[in-house]
């Protein structure tokens, strides 16, 4: 007992952040697609143990979203320790940690040559957090934009995770058996590798802003966590009321070693209690060793907080002009909904799904197929990096699986709901018309029924209208069949429009549900040349 009261707090730290990545790590991994149609569950707890998704989510949702109750243990443990989550947890912050211990010399070098980075930005990430949450309160989704844990996970699933799978198979195909390649190729590609190499719009821009974090730490150490974070804003200002305290509050007269050392520069002027992340190296490495944390009576005169009423005022302003922005800009210039903006399955509202979505990627990481895509600019700034189906996506083949259900079942916001496979198919994505001019039976007497033969719905949603025989010019007779759509039968899951044959933009393709009929069906009349069912649409 006396050795393990021995054992460095640091070296505890490092454990805990090191169990938390791994676990981090495991949990990506898990969310993916392994041929089963149910998960074990615990994939998304990352994001339900983040109280600013929880706060902006609910807050736009106005609703309370049972989900993030984990959030509320958090919030506790920070109300009773302090910032401890940035310091112990957040895989983010050991992730930073381990880039500058890998590049300390450098480091090093850039800190003195910036400066550091000057306190005045210390505000910034308040007013980051006060912009996020007043946005919210309009109804105007931002959390996805900043949030630590949606940063990171986009980045990885959009593209370190198609990284590592072509990096990987690059590697056993140059290896070539060698070096006992063959013996571990097996493991890797079941356990740590992606099921397929999906590919992504805006893989690039989530890799861009993921590596300015890190850039980021050549400026000054946790550059990001000292003054952009907006979960280390909000954890922070809960911090203040914790009884744990520093002892002593600042640093010795004689001795600078601490603030040195310090990560956060919580000691650069007394002890700032919103900056501590209790990362223990002041208490092991101090000189003296009379550094400590114990319980400790609130002061009755407080160091303020790093947040001017200017400042805040600014982030309020800013919180509320931006959705006022975004919808003069829809009232000066209205646009039609987008017909082809296909959201996930059971999602009916779009404007209740844009206040829930927290923006994690979690739906797209899981996702068999890679349907999934995340919007730009389709339905505006407030629905960038939502999921949407994107059917005919670049040379990829993809669609939504019809008795899959893993996207709803990750959401951890609730925006996607959790649905059952026969619950899925009673609310269709949307449906299905067919151009006849760009149609090969329809437009050029070419023989084709590949929609009518991948049509998965078990009562065919796609049929056939006419059949007919005609002459090529080689003197062959060639059998046409012309496809139409029981719209009634339609699911909207993109499989016809995914593997239709026709170059460019498919013959048939899947609109909204509340989308009108776009007028491409324009020889739905029987053919005279031969037999046709009694069905006809105008």
């Amino acid at each position: 007992m006396k050795r393990l009261l021995r054992i460095p707090w640091r070296w505890r730290r490092r454990a805990a952040q090191l169990a938390a990545l791994a676990l981090l790590l495991w949990l990506f991994r898990r969310t993916a697609y392994s041929g089963e149609d149910q998960l074990t569950g615990g994939e998304n707890i990352f994001f339900c143990f983040d109280p600013l998704c929880g706060a902006a989510a609910m807050i736009a949702a106005r609703q309370f979203i049972a989900q993030f109750w984990p959030a509320l243990v958090v919030v506790f443990l920070t109300l009773v320790l302090g910032r401890f989550f940035c310091g112990w947890i957040c895989p983010l912050g050991t992730l930073l940690d381990c880039f500058h211990r890998i590049l300390r010399p450098i480091a090093r070098r850039t800190n003195r040559l910036s400066g550091g980075a000057p306190s005045r930005l210390r505000p910034v990430r308040y007013i980051l957090l006060i912009v996020v949450l007043a946005a919210a309160v309009f109804s105007f989704p931002l959390v996805g934009l900043v949030d630590p844990f949606a940063l990171l996970f986009r980045g990885m699933t959009f593209w370190g995770d198609p990284a590592l799978h072509e990096v990987a198979y690059a590697g056993f195909e140059r290896l070539d058996g060698r070096w006992g390649a063959e013996s571990i190729e097996p493991f890797v590609v079941e356990h740590l590798l992606p099921f397929r190499a999906n590919v992504f719009r805006l893989a690039g821009v989530s890799a861009a802003i993921l590596a300015s974090i890190f850039a980021l730490e050549l400026v000054a150490r946790r550059f990001w966590c000292r003054y952009l974070c907006p979960l280390g804003a909000m954890l922070g200002l809960l911090g203040r009321w914790s009884p744990i305290k520093r002892l002593p509050a600042g640093t010795c007269k004689s001795c600078n070693r601490c603030a040195e050392l310090c990560r956060m520069d919580a000691l650069s002027d007394g002890l700032s209690a919103e900056d501590c992340t209790l990362c223990m190296d002041c208490v092991d490495l101090c000189p003296r060793g009379i550094a400590r944390f114990a319980p400790r009576r609130p002061s009755s005169n407080p160091r303020p907080v790093d947040l001017s009423r200017r400042g805040a005022l600014a982030g309020l302003a800013v919180g509320a002009a931006i959705p006022a922005l975004a919808a003069a800009a829809r009232a000066f210039r209205p646009r039609e909904k987008d017909p082809y903006l296909l959201r996930p399955p059971g999602v009916d509202d779009e404007d209740s799904f844009l206040d829930l979505c927290v923006r994690c990627g979690e739906c797209m990481k899981v996702c068999p197929t890679g349907v999934l895509q995340p919007a730009v600019l389709e339905s505006g700034v407030e629905g960038m990096f939502s999921p949407r189906l994107v059917p005919r996506f670049v040379f990829e083949q993809t669609y939504c699986e019809l008795n899959c259900t893993l996207c709803g079942q990750v959401c951890p916001s609730g925006a996607i709901p959790r649905l059952s496979e026969q619950a899925k198919l009673a609310r269709p994505i949307g449906k299905a018309y067919i151009d006849h001019d760009r149609c090969l039976p329809w437009g050029k007497e070419t023989p084709c029924i590949r929609c009518e033969e991948m049509c998965p719905v078990p009562e065919k949603a796609i049929k056939i209208l006419n059949t007919y025989t005609i002459v090529n010019a080689d003197g062959f007779e060639l059998e046409i069949q012309q496809p139409y759509v029981d719209r009634e039968l339609c699911v909207g899951c993109g499989i016809c429009e995914s593997n239709c044959p026709v170059e460019g933009p498919s013959a048939i393709r899947v609109r909204r549900v509340d989308a009108p009929d776009p007028g491409t069906e324009t020889k739905l009349e029987p053919t005279r040349r031969g037999p046709y069912p009694f069905r006809r649409e105008g």
